[in-house]
């Protein structure tokens, strides 16, 4: 599909003329199995017509909790042709972060892994916008439907009700509503139209030059990384996405091979594991060509011992593609030029007004096209309206350019912490942690991690006349919260500081101490013994070692919880990937 026309990127068509083109290719690999272009197609098509005949209708904004496999897929297609709107869930989340997605997205359906399902029954009577729940796999699992606190029925019971879809569905039209990191609050829905996931895949496809290939795929699904330039862009270039469950270090390049990947994608996370492996003669013996990725040192390392590239593009769940560069025409260190065609990009200061060559500010962008940017934040003017001032779309983060219009990103300008991939939002972790009983108030930072990512660090004030130690606060944050935003530091203090508006000033939190971290501060890996401390000094020995990059930045940094801990990479808000 390489002739762009803007009016027909709508997922469930584009799907329809590539199956008709590559109807036996494989479009979907997975370790077991492929699925072809055709087969997708009919799957979309057949739980199209059971979703409308169990009563989904366009505009309907459904809940997807799903894991990776080849369902998510058929599901984010169905839902497509139907003219309702995904509302895709990180598979970790539970209590309030769950409640806080389905609730302000407006889910009144939800699709859900039968092993999730029981998450459900804690917070139905907090949802009274949900209507109905569609268990996949609900025998399988033993999952009882009568007991979730909302009607519900296996997904794999609803009847094929014959006939056809008939609605019409327009490149403006919502397609998504993809969850961002929350920084001065909860996490927002971005508003995602046909036209911006879709033309952020087709432009994945020329800065990779991923015509035709296979894309290894060991971020989760649920993220726009691997849904968009994953595998809508194998969608668009005719060409197959190899879907694991997770990153696996010792089965990553047996994987590569068996699925003659070309690209694969990835957060920094992954490469200081992969190069702290120890060397093999089957080293270069593999047909890998690029990492697409966030920014990172490591590029020279990596295309010495294993003959692959890192790419870097700035995109976002808001903005698709902003900058890249021409394939084979990468700066290491930088993010691209300005995606001219669609966009206007600029560096600007707190006034909004453009600077010029070296001179670091926010990016902003303008879209020069039609539904290539977010539509706003769904149910949140007011974020909405901070994003969108002075005719800019603010991204919140920090870059510079040079001479050549080349643009290198600096850091967030936001209250965010970067984890294995992701962007935490500090405000949903100190939200969860203030209702523990015994904690009074407490403030979430990020510090510098060994692997060149931030650990989270949380500094906490206790309630009077009570006790709390760091293992019983890591406990209670593991029952409620994603392995990402489990605090590795935690520090008790009489009183968090305060600017004059009474808000916690957190950069003095930050300059505490060495970077944050100061003598109290306790540990989680040192009191548990964790080898991630060794693994962590080895990898940033490999860091430094490959530290000629151009520019100076912060992204996806942190091997995290080793082979298991790149689950929650992807993208989250605006930033390099």
């Amino acid at each position: 599909m390489r002739k762009e026309t803007l009016e027909s990127f709508v997922l469930g068509d584009v799907l329809r003329s590539q199956a008709q083109v590559h109807r036996r290719q494989p479009f979907l690999k997975f370790r077991d199995g492929e699925v072809t272009y055709g087969e997708v197609d009919a799957a979309a098509d057949r739980l199209a017509r059971s979703l409308s005949g169990a009563g989904v209708r366009r505009g309907d904004h459904v809940g997807v909790m799903l894991p990776n496999c080849a369902d998510i897929v058929h599901i984010v297609f169905a839902l497509a042709r139907l003219g309702a709107v995904a509302v895709p869930i990180n598979v970790d989340y539970k209590s309030e972060l769950l409640r806080h997605v389905l609730d302000s997205s407006d889910s009144g359906w939800l699709i859900i892994d039968g092993p999730y399902a029981e998450r459900i029954p804690q917070i139905a009577d907090r949802l009274p916008k949900l209507g109905r729940v569609l268990v996949r796999g609900a025998a399988a699992s033993g999952v009882p439907l009568d007991r979730l606190g909302k009607p519900a029925r296996d997904l794999g019971s609803l009847p094929d009700e014959g006939g056809t879809v008939d609605v019409r569905v327009g490149f403006g039209d919502l397609q998504a509503i993809m969850y961002t990191s929350g920084t001065t609050g909860p996490s927002k829905g971005a508003m995602v139209p046909h036209a911006l996931a879709l033309t952020c895949a087709y432009d994945s496809l020329d800065f990779l030059d991923r015509w035709g290939k296979t894309i290894y795929c060991p971020l989760p699904l649920f993220h726009a990384a691997a849904l968009w330039d994953g595998m809508l862009s194998a969608l668009l270039g005719g060409g197959s996405i190899a879907i694991v469950e997770r990153f696996s270090a010792s089965r990553f390049w047996d994987d590569v091979r068996r699925f003659d990947a070309k690209v694969c994608m990835s957060v920094f996370s992954m490469i200081p594991i992969l190069l702290n492996r120890p060397p093999t003669s089957r080293d270069r013996d593999h047909p890998l060509e690029t990492f697409y990725m966030g920014k990172s040192n490591l590029d020279e390392p990596m295309r010495e011992r294993f003959g692959v590239r890192s790419v870097e593009t700035y995109t976002s769940t808001e903005a698709g593609i902003a900058t890249g560069s021409p394939y084979g025409e990468w700066r290491v260190g930088s993010c691209g030029q300005a995606h001219e065609e669609r966009f206007h990009v600029a560096v600007v200061d707190e006034q909004d007004r453009e600077l010029g060559p070296g001179e670091p500010g926010e990016l902003v962008l303008r879209p020069k096209q039609p539904f290539v940017l977010t539509t706003g934040y769904y149910g949140n003017w007011e974020a909405t309206t901070h994003c969108f001032r002075n005719m800019w779309f603010h991204t919140g983060d920090r870059v510079w350019r040079d001479e050549d219009g080349y643009f290198y990103f600096l850091d967030r300008m936001k209250d965010a912490i970067r984890r294995r991939g992701e962007n935490i939002s500090a405000f949903d972790l100190e939200t969860e942690i203030n209702q523990h009983p015994a904690v009074l108030e407490c403030a979430a930072i990020g510090v510098p991690s060994e692997l060149e990512d931030e650990d989270i660090k949380v500094s906490i004030v206790v309630q009077p006349d009570t006790g709390l130690d760091p293992e019983e606060l890591v406990a209670y944050c593991e029952e409620r919260l994603p392995r990402s935003m489990v605090p590795r530091y935690v520090e008790f203090v009489d009183a968090l500081p305060r600017t004059p508006t009474d808000k916690v000033a957190k950069y003095k939190l930050r300059a505490q101490g060495e970077s944050g971290i100061t003598e109290t501060t306790w540990d989680r890996e040192a009191a548990t013994g964790s080898p991630q401390g060794a693994s962590a000094r080895k990898a940033l020995d490999v860091r430094e070692a490959g530290a000629g990059a151009q520019g100076a930045g912060t992204a996806a940094r942190e091997a995290g919880a080793g082979e298991a801990g790149v689950q929650e990479a992807g993208a989250g808000e605006a930033g390099v990937r």
